[in-house]
């Protein structure tokens, strides 16, 4: 425990970085996985009929039960990992601010060019604390979809049009 607390305080703000964004993707991953739980029990409850046995009504409110503590886990923790992202990219962001004031001979413009660099990922980290964790599937979009996206707002597509 002790080695991994010396570790981390040699890490230079880059690498702490980069570790806490791959903390925030497994974050992001255990929310989306605690849902899925969460969706599957709920299933179970509504799956419940008036056949169904008491033994049959506590399990399904117990794996539900289970499932919303692991998803309130799984958020705590993924929130922690993005405060801590965030704070990452606003020291990178103060050390580039801090090379470019030490550089007298840059002009204004460049040390702007510089610094317009370097914001993205702290703009990126902000907007993601502010945000709500969205879990999405990704499969192939089915082809009607894509006919109906090349269309415009009448239901015709560029080809579909004559200049007169």
């Amino acid at each position: 425990m002790v080695m991994g607390l010396t570790l981390a305080a040699c890490q230079s703000p880059a690498d702490k970085a980069v570790d806490d964004e791959l903390k925030v993707a497994a974050g992001v991953e255990a929310v989306c996985a605690a849902r899925s739980d969460v969706d599957a029990a709920v299933a179970s409850v509504a799956a419940l009929t008036p056949e169904s046995t008491v033994g049959d009504a506590e399990q399904a409110g117990e794996k539900l039960r289970a499932a919303l503590a692991k998803l309130d886990g799984a958020e705590g923790e993924l929130s922690k990992a993005e405060v801590k992202e965030y704070r990452d990219q606003v020291a990178l962001f103060q050390e580039e601010v801090e090379k470019v004031r030490k550089d007298k001979s840059l002009t204004l413009k460049e040390a702007s060019e510089q610094l317009q660099g370097k914001v993205a990922p702290l703009v990126v980290a902000r907007a993601q604390l502010a945000s709500a964790t969205v879990c999405v599937e990704i499969d192939e979009e089915p082809t009607a979809n894509k006919k109906a996206d090349a269309d415009g707002p009448d239901g015709t597509n560029d080809t579909d049009k004559t200049d007169n």
